[in-house]
């Protein structure tokens, strides 16, 4: 069970939610950091990656942080929100925020003589600054037991309903398994719960991943930006096997080769003309039948969520978000690597500032929170039709029909009752509203 009060509260369970508590513990040990998490196995799109690795993107110089920060600028053309400051400050700490990965014992690639293998990324294909580990059960378990040693407490199977920040910040949580919705206060509350890919009928996802993130945020009072812009990857229907577009015997022979140079759709390259050509031929489940079987564009990563400052702090007090509940630092399109980089990278700095938040005046007890409404029925169908919906509306930039699902979903929300639903459907409203 959750304890009643904790000094720092993070809600997620995947590398940037780890990181964060790894960097509180750190700074200031002894304090009660509390991890609430769906499951207490490795879970959410952190450890789901279908190759059993990840990569982080990590510049080691001078020139490669100006070549990092020219091309994040160049792949976004002003098109989304981007904040130098956060851009930056990526590119500067990421090589520190390496090393502590080696240092925690993360199996990354290495040659016969012992050094990381430097790896090129989709949308940076020239470059070499891509460091790559394998086994991410094993990665899981490096975090999991330093953080452990350190006396952090992990509260698995537990979902957050409200979340609050201001003089008395804290959550609402309700357990998997039935029964009473506990109140939990803290002094800071980090926000790492991932993004609404899982929200998408088809999705490459990982399970563990509520999806309602950013619903959260938002009724929390949370500024939001990017939310419209989240990764798109092909796969085949069933399976989800990786199908590249730059492959598909109807592409653009100009524009194929290029297509091939990354896997995500890219928001406004010229080369998103061959999706858009596929998208076009889709059908009302979502999918794209083609002489190699269906396929369909799924929703993998997010690269919106609550605008942050350089300390990962939300525009409410005490509530600070990182990994795909944060955004700034990408824009619409992400280099390969460049979300581990931003887990790490502003799941540390949220970890410092929620200590130093952790340390202020306890000014007592804020308003009741109010009883969840709890309607599994209208959930059920609720779910089915926002998640069919936005894998036939919401994907690559907005498909046509997607401003009359749009207001088909506000009329939804003004009427919907129960609790999840609610914060999915707020979700998914943000993300049609920014297309």
């Amino acid at each position: 069970m959750p304890p009643a009060r904790v000094d720092v509260l993070i809600l997620g369970g995947g590398l940037a939610g780890l990181r964060a508590a790894l960097s509180c513990l750190k700074a200031a040990p002894g304090l009660r950091v509390a991890v609430v998490s769906l499951a207490s196995i490795p879970s959410g799109s952190s450890f789901a990656n279908r190759n059993d690795a990840l990569g982080v993107h990590v510049c080691l110089n001078d020139s490669e942080r100006e070549q990092y920060v020219r091309e994040v600028q160049s792949l976004n053309r002003g098109q989304a929100f981007l904040d130098p400051r956060l851009l930056a400050i990526q590119a500067e700490e990421g090589e520190a925020r390496l090393a502590d990965l080696i240092e925690l014992g993360l199996p990354f690639e290495r040659d016969e003589r012992g050094g990381l293998v430097p790896r090129s990324s989709c949308f940076s294909p020239d470059s070499r600054r891509a460091y790559v580990f394998k086994g991410l059960e094993r990665a899981w378990g490096c975090f999991r037991s330093r953080l452990e040693a350190l006396g952090c407490l992990f509260v698995p199977g537990f979902q957050p309903i409200a979340i609050r920040g201001g003089t008395d910040p804290g959550a609402l949580l309700l357990p998997l398994g039935g029964g009473a919705a506990i109140p939990v206060r803290a002094g800071a509350v980090v926000v790492a719960l991932g993004g609404p890919a899982r929200l998408f009928r088809h999705t490459m996802a990982g399970p563990g991943v509520p999806g309602y993130g950013h619903g959260l945020l938002a009724s929390a009072g949370a500024d939001m930006a990017n939310c419209g812009y989240l990764q798109f990857m092909w796969g085949t229907v069933p399976g989800k096997r990786f199908f590249q577009p730059g492959d598909w015997s109807g592409a653009d022979p100009a524009l194929a080769a290029p297509r091939r140079g990354h896997c995500p759709f890219g928001y406004r390259l010229e080369d998103s003309a061959v999706d858009l050509a596929l998208a076009a031929m889709m059908e009302p489940d979502g999918t794209v039948p083609l002489e190699e079987g269906r396929v369909a564009p799924m929703a993998h990563a997010s690269n919106g969520g609550a605008v942050i400052d350089e300390w990962a702090q939300t525009s409410v007090p005490g509530l600070l978000a990182c990994g795909e509940c944060a955004t700034g630092m990408h824009g619409a399109n992400r280099i390969g690597g460049g979300m581990v980089l931003a887990t790490q990278v502003f799941g540390h700095r949220a970890g410092v500032r929620a200590v130093e938040l952790a340390h202020g005046e306890d000014c007592g007890r804020g308003p009741a929170w109010e009883a969840p409404v709890i309607d599994r029925r209208e959930r059920i169908e609720g779910l089915r039709w926002l998640a069919k919906g936005l894998s036939r509306f919401a994907v690559l930039g907005g498909r046509p029909g997607h401003q009359e699902f749009l207001r088909e979903l506000r009329a939804r929300l003004e009427t919907a009752r129960d609790w999840r639903l609610r914060l999915s459907l707020r979700t998914g409203e943000m993300v049609l509203d920014r297309l």
